[in-house]
């Protein structure tokens, strides 16, 4: 009776099953639409700060130039902005240089504004915190045996036709190379997590939670996500741009696959289980939840 128990308990540890119902799944979608929303967020904050950060160090450049190598770009705008400003005063002068100390002055304020956006923890709180966000919610989610997935494909595999291959040819080899032997004790190699088929990212499951429980949740998100971009296609479609957007090859609304298909692409190894497409271009917020259920995901919001 002992190695029987035990072997109850280890494949109780090894597998989980939660409940199949509506409830969980809408529940769940909050959820993963609420993680989702926040590394957007994320993200496009990055890119403006960024943004920033760019127009910063190539303003900083410009007056070093200005100042070290003593060029006369800066003599151009000066020039233009008194003949709008004051054209009764400097409108018969062509070229007019700008005092002394202007250069030096307003790089010393560049670089102070650059010192201080290190200094004061911006660039850490704008720039890396979106960085560290997916990589810190995964491993709190590890526990759940869930992945938020926002891996995006490759930028050569979107097109159809790429000039790379023709351009940088690779010789094909004649013959495989011989497998190096692996010692019998060594673990197996893990498989790589595929891209995710949304573009935003999408939740997938560890091989450990129940399968039916996972083709399920695909299907109902499969479901959600097809009926928003419905929404957001007829939305479009009132206005003469969201009817030629609509007609564009990127936002054509995909085919739904059957039921049947669709269990039979879903995948069963570790960690892959979302392989069902959703439909692109879910923007929308997610789904207010259902009054009565007595569950709601708290997930810190993004300001």
């Amino acid at each position: 009776m002992a190695p029987t128990s035990r072997n109850q308990r280890q494949q109780s540890r090894a597998s989980f099953h939660p409940s199949n119902d509506t409830a969980t799944y809408r529940d769940l979608l909050l959820f993963e639409e609420r993680l989702k929303t926040n590394a957007a967020q994320l993200q496009r904050r990055k890119s403006r700060y960024q943004l920033f950060l760019f127009h910063l160090l190539i303003a900083i450049a410009f007056l070093l130039s200005e100042v070290l190598l003593q060029t006369s770009f800066l003599d151009i705008p000066y020039t233009n902005l008194l003949h709008k400003v004051l054209p009764d005063m400097y409108g018969g002068t062509e070229n007019l240089k700008p005092y002394t100390y202007f250069a030096s002055g307003l790089l010393f304020v560049l670089v102070t504004a650059l010192l201080l956006f290190f200094a004061s923890g911006m660039y850490a709180e704008k720039i890396a915190y979106a960085n560290r966000y997916v990589p810190h919610a995964n491993k709190a989610l590890r526990n759940f045996n869930m992945y938020l997935n926002v891996r995006r494909p490759p930028l050569r595999s979107t097109f159809s036709i790429s000039p790379f291959p023709f351009l940088f040819h690779r010789p094909t080899q004649s013959r495989a190379p011989s497998p190096t032997p692996r010692p019998s004790n060594a673990p197996a190699p893990m498989a790589p997590i595929p891209p995710a088929n949304n573009p935003r990212g999408e939740l997938i499951f560890s091989s450990r939670v129940d399968r039916g429980f996972r083709e399920s949740y695909e299907r109902y998100r499969a479901a959600f996500e097809r009926k928003r971009d419905g929404r957001e296609r007829d939305e479009r479609g009132k206005t003469w741009t969201g009817r030629i957007a609509n007609k564009m090859p990127w936002n054509r609304p995909p085919n739904a696959l059957p039921t049947s298909a669709a269990l039979s692409q879903t995948a069963s190894g570790r960690g892959r289980g979302s392989v069902v497409g959703t439909p692109l271009g879910s923007r929308r917020s997610s789904p207010m939840p259902r009054p009565g259920t007595g569950y709601s995901p708290t997930v810190r919001a993004v300001d």
